[in-house]
C-alpha cells in the first residue's frame, strides 16, 4: 500500500469502518470500505518534491529565530522534483550542501536588507514575488509575511499563511480540480463503477495547502470544483507529518 493509502486507510479506521486494501490489479479501487464503497486517494503533491520542500524547512528552521517576530513565506519550484531522489548518496549529499550554503546566504541578505523596508511599508506583503535563484535548477519566492509568526522563525515554506488566503485558493482549486480530472478520466474506473454503491476521492496533501484557511475560503474551494460521476464525495485530506490531520468533505461544505 502507497503511504498516502496507508494514512487515508488508517483514518478511515479510526471513524469505524472497515477498510480492504485492493492489490495490485485488484485495483482500482485503492480501497474498499465497508465492502461496496470504493475510495480512490490520489495526491496533489508528489512525494519526491515533499524531500525537497522537507530539506528546505529545515534551512528555513537553521536560519535562526525572527526578530521581533517577523518573518516571511517561502515558495519553492524546482525544474527537477525527484532532484533528492538520486540513489547516489553522495550526489544528494553535495546537491543539498550547495542548497543549504545558497539558501541561507540569499535568506540572510534578504532579512537584513528588509529592516528598512519593512520600515517604510509597515502593513501588506511588499516584497511579495521577490525571487531567488539556487543551484540546481531551484527557486524560492516571497510570498510575503507572516502574519502570526506562531513558530517564530524568520522563514517558512508555505504557500502563503493566515494574510495570503488570494494565493492559496486558486492554487488548491487548480490543484484538486486536476486530481478529479485525471482520476475521472480513467477507464479502468468508468468500467467497474458500478461495481460499489458509492466512489468517493480523497485528495491527499502533504503540503497542508488547507490548513491556515478560513471557514469561507474552504467553502470557496467546495464552490469552485467541478465533479460528476462516479464521485459522490470528495475528501481533502490534510496531512501533518506521518498523520491526517484534517479532513474537509468538499461535497458536503458546498452542499
Amino acid at each position: 500500500m502507497k503511504h498516502h493509502e496507508e494514512l487515508v486507510a488508517a483514518w478511515l479506521s479510526s471513524k469505524g469502518h472497515a477498510i480492504r486494501h485492493m492489490a495490485d490489479g485488484e485495483d482500482p479501487p485503492d480501497l474498499v470500505v465497508d465492502g461496496n464503497i470504493a475510495v480512490e486517494v490520489t495526491t496533489i503533491a508528489s512525494y519526491a518534491f515533499n524531500t525537497l520542500w522537507s530539506f528546505m524547512e529545515g534551512v528555513c528552521k537553521s536560519v535562526g529565530p525572527a526578530e521581533g517576530g517577523r518573518g516571511y513565506w517561502l515558495a519553492i519550484s524546482a525544474d527537477n522534483d525527484a532532484l533528492l531522489q538520486d540513489n547516489d548518496k553522495g550526489t544528494v549529499a553535495a546537491i543539498k550542501r550547495d542548497l543549504r550554503r545558497a539558501a541561507k546566504a540569499e535568506l540572510r541578505n534578504h532579512y537584513a536588507t528588509s529592516v528598512a523596508r519593512t520600515a517604510e511599508h509597515a502593513t501588506g506583503p511588499f516584497e511579495q514575488g521577490e525571487r531567488f535563484a539556487l543551484p540546481h535548477g531551484v527557486e524560492l519566492r516571497i510570498l510575503g509575511r507572516i502574519n502570526d509568526n506562531r513558530d517564530s522563525l524568520k522563514y517558512k515554506v508555505g504557500v502563503g499563511g493566515e494574510t495570503e488566503g488570494e494565493l492559496v485558493v486558486p492554487a488548491l482549486i487548480g490543484s484538486i480540480q486536476s486530481a478529479i480530472c485525471k482520476k475521472t478520466a480513467k477507464s479502468s474506473i468508468r468500467e467497474r463503477e458500478r461495481r460499489y454503491a458509492e466512489w468517493w476521492l480523497a485528495v491527499t496533501d502533504p503540503h497542508r495547502h488547507a490548513a491556515g484557511l478560513y471557514d469561507d475560503e474552504i467553502r470557496a474551494v467546495a464552490s469552485a470544483i467541478q465533479y460528476g460521476a462516479p464521485w459522490r464525495r470528495v475528501l481533502l485530506v490534510d496531512l501533518a507529518s506521518d498523520k491526517v490531520s484534517r479532513v474537509v468533505d468538499l461535497t458536503e461544505v458546498r452542499a
